[in-house]
């Protein structure tokens, strides 16, 4: 993902102007104290996937932080328009952005569409996460640690960084999150570990209930992720990505499984029949 060169839009305050135009002053609480949200969502021909629970959560986000969202029919609006950039793109993003003070931001780019539904690997980062930092359950513009656990990931010959938090016990990702599958049950680190509630994540656990697979939310220990059948990360972007090896050692068989494959299918089906994206401005 990138940000937009400076030929394309980016819609500031609900006004489109050139990329280049779109800028902050000194005093923006998103540039001094990272006092803002965002949310990154998948684009497919112009229609937007999974909005709603999107902005539901972008909504808890700016009651604990103390931002005003923009009026939502204004914000659908700005979005429908936005998203009508990328009507000819089969594999596209669109971000909101929103910060203290009142200001707000909504922009797209472009994917690669081989990213939906790779196999990946991963390694486990240095760093511990708190569960109890207020931070931890909010898509907070407060990224660094995320890109700092991509980074060496990536140097690492790895596509993701899985966190720990102080307890020990798996988290998410640095752009996911985390399931575990043993003996055909799906293990989940739980929302008291201190992770994000994903939006993809809450359609796979209904997924799997839906295919009567059981799912634990719960504590999930780096043991019981090496030595699991199957694995898996979800996102808004990439959907289900199949995790086949964690610092160089294969998760199972280090192909995807066939719990991993069912709930992939049933995830596809469930968010190509969204209709978020069908007529926005009529959404209540």
């Amino acid at each position: 993902m990138r940000i937009p060169d400076a030929t394309g839009r980016v819609w500031v305050d609900g006004t489109s102007v050139s990329a280049d135009h779109a800028t902050v002053t000194i005093d923006h609480p998103g540039l001094q104290a990272g006092l803002g949200l965002f949310e990154t969502l998948a684009l497919r021909r112009g229609r937007v996937v999974d909005l709603l629970p999107h902005l539901e959560r972008m909504q808890s986000g700016a009651a604990l932080l103390d931002i005003e969202l923009p009026q939502r029919q204004r914000l659908l609006e700005t979005v429908e328009q936005a998203a009508a950039q990328a009507a000819e793109t089969p594999f596209a993003w669109l971000k909101i952005m929103a910060f203290r003070g009142g200001s707000w931001l909504v922009f797209t780019g472009c994917m690669k569409a081989g990213e939906e539904g790779r196999e990946v690997s991963a390694i486990v980062l240095p760093w511990r996460r708190d569960p109890r930092d207020p931070l931890v359950t909010v898509k907070s513009t407060c990224y660094a640690g995320h890109r700092l656990g991509l980074e060496l990931a990536r140097r690492r010959d790895a596509d993701e960084g899985l966190w720990l938090n102080s307890r020990g016990h798996l988290t998410e990702g640095c752009t996911s999150n985390l399931f575990v599958v043993r003996q055909r049950r799906v293990f989940t680190p739980s929302l008291h570990e201190g992770i994000l509630p994903g939006v993809v994540r809450a359609l796979a656990i209904e997924a799997s209930r839906e295919l009567g697979i059981p799912v634990h939310e719960t504590r999930v220990r780096l043991k019981r992720l090496r030595a699991a059948d199957e694995a898996f990360l979800t996102s808004s972007l990439s959907a289900l990505r199949p995790l086949v090896s964690v610092d160089g050692r294969a998760v199972g068989r280090g192909a995807p499984g066939p719990v991993t494959r069912r709930i992939a299918a049933r995830l596809q089906s469930m968010r190509q029949g969204d209709s978020d994206g069908a007529k926005l401005s009529d959404t209540t």
